[in-house]
């Protein structure tokens, strides 16, 4: 299957002369050199992306009180269960 281009043979110079001549302007006050910017861009091209590892969440338990909910709970519990001790009395 022929590879159709809509640039002509006799551009390419031109074009890639045109190409380096902007890199090496946008390289310019950038302490980069062609060849490290280069060096970055094959190892950011040859890095194979892939996903971190996902963290696997603690399932919920539906019936678990955590330890400082329990310790604030049972002295009101036991408040409230003196208060209708109290009222059964009453009756």
């Amino acid at each position: 299957m022929p590879v159709e281009s809509s640039m002509r043979s006799e551009e390419v110079p031109d074009l890639a002369a045109r190409a380096t001549a902007m890199i090496d302007a946008a390289l310019t006050g950038s302490g980069l050199t062609r060849e490290s910017y280069w060096a970055a861009v094959r190892k950011g091209y040859n890095t194979p992306y892939n996903d971190p590892p996902r963290k696997r969440a603690v399932p919920a338990q539906p019936n678990a009180v955590s330890p400082v909910v329990a310790d604030a709970v049972e002295p009101v519990a036991a408040v409230v269960i003196a208060a209708q001790a109290v009222e059964a009395r009453a009756i």
